[in-house]
């Protein structure tokens, strides 16, 4: 076979690149589901015949529904508007009284009717349908064991029948009720409305009558309060003997002289300040040089020094003599004596200044201790009339705050007497804001059971429950189905796979049949899924690098003797001469499907009774020998096998076989049961190994290629045996169902075709 053919044979014999790489796919989930398409199908026939049955046998459930309006004013007893607003959202308030609605105190309202008495103190179920609620949580307690000894009330019962829900954006409430019989419907419904407008009236009078019983209790005490106010501040005016105690009115004798004393004590105050800082201003300049004193014009400001003749004559003087000295220094020396006599004239002139200031200073002191005196004899008189002012002010406070009391206890009272008149008057008129716009008519048509809507609905559920199994399943599944699951599972390359034989009988002439199924049968999809498996046992493992090969399996009737025979006869199809080798001692069954002796085999020419070419035969089929294919048999039964074939004897016999032989094809026994797989594949040179499809789990074939690889043999790749290729995917049953038959045969139709009209031809031309 050329490489052209055995390229070709790979192409056809093996999936796309892109439908074994990049992890699963649409493809792949597409096949599970095929696979398990009998879960799938069961779980949607259960649920869609279940849920039918339900929707067919469940009663019929019919709604009535009422329409109330409630306007959001509670009944008010004082109107408080003018101190304060208090705006509340309406959703919380339309849910409070939604579930008022369904309250006990309102349904047991309801059933004060005679009719709904008697409808829900009944245990006949048919009358009213219970909520979906009601039920799964009464079934739910009976599971946990929780379910009340006591039957439920028929307020209870009424409270499962009626659902209430706001219309949106509306003051409306939607009151409905659910029953078997529309009429019950109806008056349940309008009943539960009719009962929840009476709460409201029934609670307006209660709040009403509450409201004028603590009025007038609140009045009482209200009216003994202004009493109790009016005499305090009497016993107050009595205590202090004030007339007015008004600390506003300026007319007060004490609060005139109060303000005469101090604008006296205030004039005072500066007349000594005033005279402090003249005296101060002397006395500095006494102090100081008198050189330059004439220059001093705050001093001289002062009025007590200005008035005083002497200290202007002394100080004209002084100028003048200043004046002397200057221009006689621009003329002479400092030691002049004119100059000198002018200097000390000046220095005279000041000391009499400083006597003249002195006396000056001497006249302000009596003054200045007068005007002290009488500072401080104002102080004390405005501090004590300012004790007195003080004591009528605090006075004037107390009794403010009385008569602020008087006015407030009063006005309260006031306001209590009116709203007990309004109250009294609101009783006469109980007008409640619920009110009923629309009642519950009889309704035609039930709303329960939906039977379009459960059939989709269950027809959904089903088909998501039989795919959740189906998956479900394929994780549970340990056994190896695919090619895929060979390679990427267990991480044994894949050679091919086989499809299975199922048209073929069982017994013994099924397994002869399988066994030359190449041979009886070239035109199957069998067969070609044999040469596939050649062509890539060409490209994987070359002849001059592998001859001898091992057919294994990890357990007994996984099809490894099938796979070696057929194996064997496409090789030797091929051109390439073949030995079959029957290495199963202990269950050999190779010279049963070509029809061989099995006198003389393997074990014979192991103990030397005979030699490779004496003991090979010549395989055939209905007669024919088939060329290029020789088996050795195992022989007689041996006691010890594995001790046999690990003898130096079976490493000759295939270094012999090797220089005669293409390709060595050595069927062993299953590689987990006994050791002569293991013993053989050591001493080979690669070993394939045979899994059955469906049969083998993962865990399985992984322990066949851990036990291959603890003996250092070379796993050449495995071949994934009967395998139903109509549950691989389309690609797989289109390919080797149609598609690679198809093909065969008319390459094979053709092929002899044209070699007829050849033979047709040249028999015209020799006659």
């Amino acid at each position: 076979m050329s490489n052209d053919d055995a390229r070709e044979d790979g192409e056809l014999g093996r999936p796309h690149a892109d439908q074994t790489e990049g992890g699963p796919d649409l493809r792949h989930y597409l096949a599970v589901l095929r696979r398990r398409i009998w879960a799938v199908v069961t779980a949607f026939v259960v649920i869609v015949t279940l849920a039918t049955v339900h929707a067919f046998k469940a009663l019929p459930v019919y709604q009535a529904d009422a329409e109330i309006v409630i306007e959001k004013q509670t009944p008010r007893v004082m109107d408080f508007q003018d101190v304060v607003q208090l705006e509340a959202s309406d959703r919380p308030y339309y849910e409070t009284q939604a579930a008022l609605v369904r309250s006990r105190a309102v349904l047991e309202k309801a059933l004060e009717k005679p009719a709904m008495r008697e409808l829900f103190e009944t245990d006949d179920k048919s009358r009213v349908t219970p909520s979906v609620l009601g039920e799964i949580q009464r079934t739910v307690s009976a599971l946990l064991g929780t379910l009340p000894s006591r039957p439920p009330e028929p307020w209870e019962r009424l409270h499962d029948a009626v659902a209430v829900q706001q219309v949106r954006d509306t003051h409306l409430l939607l009151i409905s009720a659910t029953s078997s019989d529309p009429a019950h419907a109806a008056m349940i419904a309008d009943a539960v409305a009719q009962a929840f407008c009476q709460y409201h009236v029934d609670r307006k009078k209660d709040v009403s009558l509450e409201a004028f019983k603590l009025l007038r209790t609140q009045a009482t005490d209200q009216e003994q309060k202004v009493v109790e106010a009016e005499n305090a501040i009497q016993q107050f005016r009595e205590q202090v003997k004030i007339v007015s105690l008004d600390v506003a009115d300026t007319s007060s004798p004490e609060l005139s002289r109060l303000s005469k004393l101090s604008q006296e004590l205030t004039e005072a105050q500066t007349a000594r300040m005033g005279l402090e800082a003249e005296l101060k201003v002397v006395e500095d300049a006494i102090e100081s040089e008198t050189a330059n004193m004439e220059q001093n014009d705050r001093l001289l400001s002062l009025p007590e020094v200005r008035a005083d003749p002497a200290v202007g004559a002394i100080r004209t003087s002084l100028v003048e003599a200043d004046k002397e000295i200057s221009a006689l220094s621009d003329t002479y020396g400092p030691s002049h004596p004119q100059l000198q006599a002018a200097q000390a004239k000046a220095k005279l002139l000041r000391s009499k200044l400083t006597e003249a200031l002195g006396q000056v200073a001497g006249s302000l002191s009596p003054q200045l201790a007068m005007l002290k005196q009488r500072e401080q004899d104002l102080h004390a008189q405005y501090d004590e009339q300012n004790q007195l002012a003080l004591e009528l002010a605090k006075h004037s406070l107390t009794y403010g705050r009385l008569q602020s009391e008087v006015t407030r206890q009063r006005k309260l009272f006031d306001v209590l007497v009116e709203r007990m008149r309004e109250v009294d008057l609101s009783n006469d008129y109980p007008k409640a804001n619920v009110e009923v716009v629309q009642s519950a008519g009889p309704p035609s048509v039930p709303i329960k059971p939906k039977r379009a809507r459960i059939i989709l609905l269950s027809a959904f559920l089903g088909l998501l429950a039989g795919i959740g199994l189906a998956f479900l399943f394929e994780h549970m599944d340990d056994t190896v189905r695919t090619p895929e699951d060979l390679e990427e599972r267990v991480g044994v390359p894949v050679l091919g796979f086989v499809p299975a034989m199922n048209g073929m009988a069982g017994g013994k002439d099924g397994f002869i049949h399988r066994g030359m199924v190449c041979a009886v049968e070239p035109t199957s999809s069998a067969s070609e899924a044999y040469r596939n498996i050649r062509t890539s046992l060409f490209f994987s493992a070359p002849a001059e690098r592998a001859k001898a090969l091992v057919v294994t399996s990890g357990g007994p009737g996984d099809g490894k003797t099938t796979t070696a025979t057929n194996l064997a006869l496409v090789i030797a199809q091929s051109g390439k001469r073949v030995l079959l080798v029957d290495a199963d001692l202990r269950r050999p069954t190779l010279h049963k499907v070509f029809g061989l002796e099995s006198r003389k085999g393997v074990t014979t020419v192991l103990v030397g009774e005979a030699t490779l070419d004496e003991a090979v035969q010549h395989a055939s089929n209905d007669g024919k020998v088939i060329e290029n294919l020789d088996v050795l048999a195992a022989g007689p039964k041996p006691p010890n096998p594995s001790e046999l074939l690990n003898s130096d004897s079976m490493r000759g016999l295939l270094d012999e076989a090797r220089k005669k032989y293409d390709r060595i094809l050595i069927d062993t026994p299953p590689v987990l049961f006994v050791a002569d797989a293991s013993i053989l594949s050591a001493i080979s040179d690669g070993v394939i190994l045979v899994v059955k499809s469906a049969k083998n789990t993962r865990s399985l074939a992984g322990r066949a290629r851990d036990q291959l690889r603890n003996v250092k043999a070379h796993v050449l790749g495995g071949i994934l045996n009967e395998v139903h290729v109509s549950r691989l995917g389309p690609y797989y049953s289109d390919y080797y169902y149609y598609g690679y038959s198809r093909y065969y045969r008319d390459y094979y139709n053709s092929y002899y075709a044209g070699k007829e009209d050849a033979a047709d031809v040249k028999a015209g031309e020799r006659a």
